[in-house]
């Protein structure tokens, strides 16, 4: 392991040791374990990944609908229309 991949290393079993969650990489996708070996030179763990949804709104903006986080600005918002009929909800990783 390299200087880096200790120091990440570290971080994923000080997160299991705090209590939080772990994943290990098996048959091509990532698996929650309950119980990790710590085998990092045949497998590969990681801190599970958390998801939110979140809003998008839709906007028409010069003519092309766009949508954007119901928490960021609309850049050209003097030239845009909201058009609520079109938001989404959508899930991403923290």
């Amino acid at each position: 392991m390299t200087r880096e991949e200790t120091l990440e290393a570290i971080k994923v079993m000080q997160h299991y040791a705090d209590g939080g969650e772990v994943e290990h990489w098996e048959a091509g996708e990532w698996a929650l374990t309950s119980a990790p070996s710590w085998a990092w030179i045949l497998t590969d763990y990681r801190i599970k990944k958390t998801t939110k949804k979140i809003k998008l709104e839709a906007w028409l903006v010069d003519g092309v609908l766009q949508w954007h986080r119901e928490d960021r600005m609309v850049v050209g918002a003097n030239h845009s229309k909201r058009v609520p009929s079109e938001d989404k909800w959508v899930e991403v990783e923290e």
